[in-house]
């Protein structure tokens, strides 16, 4: 079992901490009376077989899968893809779901198989993605015949399974005629949303969960729905904190924990970066994964595997914070929020005050009116064809409007009939361009009840563009915030690369 996360106060013996900043990895000293929150330790992964078994046999508020199961039987996989953790691991545990599940429909005699990906805004997944997740064993047997898909947001082919407040709500076809859909996925936080309603909808339902103008009920009605319609069964892998493996080891570990092999490992991860400003960070962070640990598996009816799922990462992983700090230090890794090697100033926003700020029990991390800090270069830089929307996005949008219900007004429609885009992510792999809209409009909503957010060695015109300011060190940066906060602030530091889950009191 790993070491549960806990909360440092630091004194004057406490060692530099590690502090991620895009492709960089540095060593900065904090003030004696920092909260430091520090996730559970990682641990190495064990086969999950036995876990996975006994789920399906014993499943909550449900039968067993294999009683639902008989020859005739029109089965579905949905592949959750929402929100995973990153870096991205090594083996993916929904691959072992997989095969689990498709072992057991063939010994029941279930002939009719198709999996689908549910990926909503997300990019749709290419043979070799599919082969990566899946596996082989899995890409053999079923892409040869087109039986592995990735849903299409805008496919005229979907199906209309009802109204909520008289607008339509169509699914993924292949879901809707399903005598039984089995949806496999991953939990890594406390997220208790339905992947079918945000995965398998179409353009417009989504827009309503996730738009400018999204509400609860909204969420609430169209999960209802897709639950009275959907004839499902859930399977979740609950993951634990991301275990870097070789020379990146000492990441994952607590700095006064670090051996001389891993202080050798940061100066040569350093040294490299530094030397080869262009690819000394793609060298370093090319191939870079994490093995993640199960905690548990949880399936049986969707709702309570949700909660239940929820509730085991909260035991593992909740830390207790004495109270609502008067600053929020941030670090953004890279490597932890995107595929590349440093990550999008719009990816490292959203990750700062959406995903690690937002990941918390009760109050938050930061009174409201308080100051958060991030540590990030914020380069202007996207993917050419995955990110196109998002690079458009930063350069044309946001110079004109930082505004949720501006942008939703002005730039969306385009956005939305913009053929270049669309067809990129129809057959490009890249992401739907309202993706790019949504995460702006949670981003801006997690900025409202802050005074400033300050990014340390941030490009000052991307800080500028999303309404936030640069400084050039820490120091700096506190001096700044001082002005909202006083000179003598609470401060807390979350310690990455994973999430702690913050029970603030």
């Amino acid at each position: 079992m790993a070491r549960p996360g806990f909360l440092l106060e630091v004194d004057d013996k406490t060692p530099a901490l590690m502090t991620p900043s895009g492709a960089d990895l540095r060593l900065e000293r904090v003030g004696v009376g920092t909260h430091v929150v520090y996730p559970a330790d990682a641990v190495a992964s064990s086969d999950p077989t036995m876990l996975i078994d006994q789920a399906l046999t014993a499943p909550v508020d449900a039968q067993p899968l294999v009683n639902r199961l008989a020859p005739g039987t029109k089965l579905t996989l949905v592949i959750a893809d929402e929100e995973l953790p990153l870096p991205r691991p090594q083996f993916d545990p929904r691959r072992t779901l997989v095969e689990r599940v498709l072992e057991a429909a063939a010994r029941s005699g279930v002939n009719d198989v198709e999996l689908v990906v549910a990926n909503g805004l997300r990019q749709r997944w290419s043979p070799a993605q599919i082969t990566s997740v899946l596996g082989d064993r899995v890409a053999t047997s079923f892409l040869p015949d087109g039986l592995v898909t990735s849903h299409d947001v805008t496919s005229d082919d979907l199906v209309q399974i009802g109204e909520v407040d008289g607008a339509p709500v169509r699914l993924n076809r292949r879901v809707a005629d399903s005598d039984l859909v089995v949806v496999i996925g991953l939990a890594s936080g406390v997220n208790h949303r339905c992947p079918v309603a945000a995965g398998l909808t179409d353009l417009g339902t989504i827009n309503r969960m996730y738009g400018a103008n999204a509400d609860e009920n909204a969420w609430s009605a169209v999960e209802a729905l897709v639950t009275e319609k959907v004839d499902a069964f859930t399977l979740v892998a609950v993951l634990g904190q991301p275990l870097l493996s070789g020379n990146m080891r000492f990441v994952s570990k607590r700095e006064w924990e670090w051996h001389v092999a891993d202080k050798l490992a940061y100066a040569g991860a350093r040294q490299v970066i530094n030397a080869m400003p262009r690819n000394g960070a793609s060298l370093v962070h090319a191939s870079m994964s994490a093995d993640y640990a199960i905690i548990d598996v949880v399936a049986g009816d969707p709702v309570a595997v949700r909660r239940d799922a929820a509730l085991a990462w909260q035991a593992a992983n909740a830390v207790e914070v004495p109270g609502s700090a008067d600053v929020l230090v941030v670090p953004v890794w890279g490597a932890a929020i995107d595929e590349g090697p440093i990550g999008s100033p719009l990816d490292a926003a959203h990750h700062a005050l959406v995903r690690a700020a937002g990941s918390h029990l009760g109050s938050p991390f930061v009174r409201p009116g308080g100051v958060m800090i991030g540590f990030h270069p914020l380069p202007n830089k996207f993917s050419n064809r995955r990110q196109s929307a998002a690079a458009d996005f930063f350069a044309k949008v946001l110079p004109a409007s930082t505004d949720p219900a501006e942008i939703a007004a002005q730039f969306e429609p385009s956005a939305l009939a913009d053929e270049w885009y669309l067809d990129l992510y129809r057959k490009q792999f890249a992401h739907h361009p309202l993706r790019v809209f949504h995460q702006w409009y949670r981003t801006a909503e997690a900025t409202k009840g802050l005074d400033d957010v300050i990014w340390v060695g941030a490009d000052r015109r991307s800080a500028s563009l999303l309404g936030h300011r640069a400084a050039s060190t820490y120091a700096d940066a506190l001096e700044i915030a001082s002005d909202a906060v006083g000179k003598h602030p609470a401060i807390t530091f979350l310690r990455g690369p994973g999430l702690a889950l913050g029970d603030v009191r």
